[in-house]
């Protein structure tokens, strides 16, 4: 099997633009709605936002789709769409760090998570996980601040499982000019 290799995936002055202004708006109308910040960490609310937004924009940058841009208050749910799988995109600093989800989330919520790591602007694609594989019981650990599910990078699939995923839709798509480029050493 060929593995892909993922550059860091760093957002253009543009779509920084974007995420500041989209990290701003949807704090402002979550809060007025009364949605509760569900942030897994000791960090600000806005860096909160702007992490989640900048790496779903990267993630999507990275795979060519488009992003959710919509402001609107939102509780659970997805980050974006790939043909017809809803897709929830994590994102941490840490470079060992886990795919993790709150234990509120449902099944039907999303069916594959995504784990960036980096900081904004600046993001790689660390792997994912189908929704069963990440929201189990025995998937319930405790790092400090509730109870959550979580998936070390080991126990995520591949990027290059995704690319294949996408190449069932997209038969002679070609992700090796863009962000990534197949190692077809490691075939």
């Amino acid at each position: 099997m060929n593995k892909i290799k993922c550059f860091k995936v760093t957002l253009d002055k543009t779509e920084q633009d974007i995420a500041e202004s989209l990290a701003k708006r949807r704090y402002n109308a979550a809060r007025k709605a009364g949605v509760t910040n569900a942030k897994i960490g000791p960090q600000s609310n806005h860096l909160t936002d702007l992490e989640g937004i900048g790496s779903e924009f990267a993630f999507c940058k990275l795979l060519n789709l488009f992003p959710d841009l919509t402001v609107g208050a939102r509780k659970g749910g997805h980050d974006c769409m790939m043909f017809s799988h809803k897709v929830d995109v994590k994102a941490t600093k840490y470079k060992t760090g886990r795919l993790l989800a709150r234990t509120s989330k449902a099944m039907e919520d999303s069916d594959l998570y995504a784990l960036m790591i980096g900081e904004f602007p600046t993001y790689t694609f660390a792997g994912w996980a189908w929704n069963h594989e990440l929201l189990k019981e025995e998937n319930i650990i405790d790092l400090g601040h509730g109870k959550g599910f979580a998936l070390s990078q080991d126990q995520l699939n591949s990027s290059a499982n995704l690319v294949n995923l996408i190449k069932e839709f997209v038969p002679n798509l070609d992700y090796g000019t863009a962000s990534c480029m197949i190692d077809k050493n490691h075939a």
